[in-house]
Order: C-alpha cells, then sequence, then structure tokens
C-alpha cells in the first residue's frame, strides 16, 4: 500500500467522513483486516455480514446481528473475521469521498496487505439479466480508461485499469454448475442514472437520439465494455494511487440495449443481488488467510 507520506506527521484525531476518534481502541477495531467488500446500499452491507458469518464462521444469522462500527449514517461499516462489509452509497464522489477515510484509518491500524471489491448491480450492454461482469478496465462515458481527478484548478487523468491478477483470479475459482453466467469484460462508471447511461425515460429530454445511443452502443461493444454502473472508475483510480489490488462484480438487472426499463420482479432483483454475491464469497472459501 502507498499511502500519503504527509500522513505520518499529522498527528490526526478525528475522521470527519467516517464520525470516528482515532484512538487506539478505535483503531484496533481494524486491525488484521485482509479484505474489503464494497456495496453501495447499507441493507446489503448488512445482508453480505450474515453470509460471511454463517459461510465462514458457521454463525446462523438467528444468533447473529452484524454491528455497525462507526457512528455515521453516512457509511456502514461491519466486521467478520478479517473482512470488512462496507457500504459506499451511490456514485463516484460518493466512494471516493469513503475510500480516504476508511483507507487511513486501515493504514493507522497497521494494515498493507488488503484488496478492496466492490460488489454490486448493473446494466448489461448485450448480455442477460443475471450475468455477472468481473471488471476489468472502468472507461468513462467518454470511453477513455482514466478518470479526470480534479486537483484544485486542474484534472489529473489517473487510470481505472483494474488488478489483472484479482480479475482473474476471482473468474478462475468460481465452480462449475452455477446456474448463471460469470465473465470479465470491461464497464462504464457513469454520474449520471438515466442521461450518462443514454437512457430516454429520465426526467430531462435527452439530447441524443436513437440512432446515435445505437451507435454509441455499438463503440462499447467494440471496446469489450459490458455494463454500466456508477463507482468502477473512482475506485479503480483510488486503488492504482494507493497500489491496492481492487476490481469490481457487478450483476446486471436489464439489457440496455433491449430497453431501459428494469422489468424484474422484487423477488428475481434479490436473487440478482445475491449472485454477485455469491462470487466474492466464492473467492474467499478458497484463501487460507481467511479469518
Amino acid at each position: 500500500m502507498q499511502i500519503n507520506p504527509l500522513l505520518k506527521n499529522l498527528n490526526e484525531k478525528y475522521l470527519y467522513l467516517l464520525e470516528l476518534e482515532l484512538t487506539d481502541e478505535i483503531i484496533s477495531k481494524f486491525a488484521g483486516v485482509r479484505y474489503v467488500l464494497l456495496q453501495g446500499s447499507n441493507d446489503r452491507a448488512k445482508n453480505l455480514a450474515r453470509k460471511l458469518a454463517l459461510r465462514f464462521s458457521k454463525i446462523s444469522p438467528e444468533f447473529f446481528e452484524p454491528k455497525d462500527i462507526t457512528p455515521t449514517s453516512r457509511y456502514k461499516i461491519y466486521r467478520v473475521g478479517n473482512v470488512l462489509s462496507v457500504s459506499h452509497g451511490m456514485g463516484n464522489t460518493s466512494v471516493i469521498a469513503l475510500l480516504h477515510d476508511l483507507t487511513k484509518i486501515l493504514y493507522y491500524a497497521g494494515n498493507n496487505n488488503l484488496e478492496y471489491i466492490r460488489i454490486g448491480t448493473s446494466g448489461g450492454i448485450g448480455v442477460d439479466p443475471g450475468t455477472v461482469v468481473i471488471t476489468e478496465k472502468a472507461f468513462m462515458p467518454t470511453l477513455v480508461d482514466y478518470l479526470p481527478l480534479p486537483s484544485l484548478d486542474k484534472n489529473i487523468n489517473i487510470s481505472t485499469i483494474f488488478n489483472s491478477k484479482l480479475a482473474n483470479e476471482i473468474y478462475k475459482v468460481q465452480p462449475r454448475g452455477l446456474d448463471f453466467q460469470v465473465i470479465l469484460a470491461n464497464t462504464i462508471a457513469a454520474d449520471d442514472f438515466y442521461l450518462g447511461q443514454g437512457r430516454f425515460d429520465g426526467a430531462i429530454t435527452p439530447k441524443y437520439d436513437h440512432a446515435f445511443r445505437s451507435e454509441y452502443f455499438e463503440n462499447v461493444r467494440a471496446l469489450g465494455i459490458r455494463n454500466f454502473e456508477m463507482e468502477s472508475t473512482a475506485l479503480a483510480a483510488f486503488c492504482n494511487q494507493v497500489e491496492i489490488p481492487a476490481t469490481m462484480l457487478a450483476v446486471t438487472l436489464v439489457n440496455r440495449l433491449l430497453g431501459d426499463q428494469v422489468t424484474a420482479t422484487p423477488e428475481e432483483l434479490a436473487g440478482f443481488s445475491d449472485r454477485s454475491q455469491l462470487v466474492a464469497i466464492n473467492y474467499l472459501n478458497t484463501k487460507t488467510d481467511l479469518i
């Protein structure tokens, strides 16, 4: 991990976004962490913590209620062994804000061998709903594989290529016989769910037409891009700068080549969400350093 060297002399006392006082007691709660699993919603992060406890600690959800180890309402952090299940909100700005404070407290707690994996949902591009996409490279909607990261009055272009070793390892350890498809592909992270992802069903009239969108989608597919979401470029750019291996597992809820609306039932959507979590659990199940 390559952390900001200025932190060594900062003597930081408080992490504002996590609302954590940096006491020895608080910092100790983050010691010995190996894997960080990131999800958009608080409920999904909590649900995954229950699954981890059942799968790896054999603790039934009937006897285990995950406890958030932060006081903030912005984000939730649950710990099971040496795994954190964390909610990050929606969009690049929310993710990158969390990643700064989360990575700092993990650094203060003495962790230097980490992996960050985002587990989420997405809109598919030419793949069936329910497909889990393991992201190799994240693109901006302008189809560049870097994030123009604002630094005062300048943009610094940071690579958004994920760690290929991690992505391929997760893919290779998936068991045969899964009742859904898992693929390695590329992803677009848009800053807007509607216009940024080329939809026609938002509140604002789009400035593009169907013909232009069809041409855009053809260009997207030629780059190996198979899904849209809203956080992957921030995660990739951040982790590339701090040298933490990272990737993303996002299940598709709709094939955007066939329409904009998500038509799956609530039960189907819950099942789809379980798939990306299962891919992560299958990966962790192969790790000998899991506690």
